[in-house]
């Protein structure tokens, strides 16, 4: 009974990514999935440093440096001289990655708003709900 469930499971992740039948503008913007995690997280937390980036996407800082350094090499991340210690290093979106970041949202949004069409406010706070208590729920060990 579980297996079938998660094959059901499975098969509706992969309907909601063909949804719409559209891609994201990657590569548009010549980026790719795991430079969006980066980008929404410093859109998020505008001016926070490499350490914090770090540690919240629990990285390596090989891993981020480099991923930083390429962002940077984009022009979508800069670093900024932070005003309390020169030696600090902020890292910044740039003109061109808040527009990644908005046009990724707005395809987001839209490929959102075409899922849940179909339910009226009460089962999207159903499913929104049922959603969060499966992903706050800790893997049993």
């Amino acid at each position: 009974m579980e297996e079938s469930l998660n094959s059901k499971f499975q098969q509706l992740i992969l309907r909601f990514h063909q949804q719409g039948g559209e891609l994201p503008p990657l590569e548009k913007f010549d980026i790719t999935p795991a430079q969006v995690v980066y980008l929404d997280y410093l859109a998020k937390h505008p001016a926070c440093r490499l350490t914090q980036l770090t540690t919240a996407l629990q990285y390596s800082a090989a891993s981020v440096s480099v991923m930083v350094s390429l962002l940077e090499a984009k022009g979508l991340v800069k670093k900024t001289q932070e005003a309390q210690d020169a030696r600090a290093r902020s890292l910044v979106l740039t003109e061109k990655g808040l527009q990644v970041v908005s046009e990724i949202e707005a395809f987001r949004n839209k490929r959102i708003e075409m899922i849940l069409k179909a339910l009226d406010e009460a089962e999207k706070k159903t499913l929104l709900d049922l959603l969060e208590k499966a992903m706050s729920k800790k893997e049993e060990k």
